[in-house]
């Protein structure tokens, strides 16, 4: 896809964002779609962070984030609503059981979402960049694996994560032979 197809995706994308977030401001979260409403409450929900960014997404609907220094509100609201989905539906049940270790290990429901999308959205560039279908499989296991772990230590942990198993294997492989 072009540069202009992708321009024009992300301005109908922030003006639907914007629409979602004037009804919220204006209790009228009812009028929506489930989804939708989920994204309202989490737009609300980050108000304090996100406010100026919500609130001028139609007028600043061109605005690209850099990846490097900023975080992009609307991605985050985004994989914040998916790491919420999957915890509501418990699907997979490996998120489910994720969240509710760290709510044990004494985060708060926000910061236990917020620890299950750093993890999902590392799988989310991994398919773009590679251009891979999502690895369920290894996603469930880095969960299973993360779930024990203490909260503090897992954004550290994700930097080391291999999220192609193949890759990990052969790192594996090459470590022992090392030995």
């Amino acid at each position: 896809m072009d540069d202009s197809i992708f321009k024009t995706f992300r301005e109908i994308n922030r003006e639907h964002f914007h629409e979602i977030w004037e009804k919220a401001q204006n209790g009228e979260l009812q009028d929506l779609t489930e989804e939708e409403q989920r994204l309202g409450k989490i737009m609300l929900d980050h108000s304090d962070e996100y406010f100026n960014q919500f609130e001028f997404a139609d007028i600043l609907a061109d605005n690209e984030y850099d990846p490097e220094t900023e975080v992009n509100p609307f991605l985050h609201v985004t994989v914040h609503a998916i790491a919420e989905k999957q915890v509501q539906d418990r699907n997979p049940i490996e998120a489910f059981q994720f969240y509710n270790s760290m709510l044990r290990n004494k985060c708060s429901g926000h910061e236990a979402i917020h620890l299950l999308g750093n993890i999902l959205l590392r799988f989310i560039f991994y398919i773009l960049k590679e251009k891979q279908p999502f690895p369920l499989d290894r996603y469930c296991k880095i969960l299973k694996e993360f779930k024990s772990r203490k909260p503090g230590k897992i954004v550290q942990l994700l930097e080391d994560i291999q999220i192609d198993e193949e890759q990990e294997e052969n790192e594996e492989e090459k470590q022992t032979q090392e030995l």
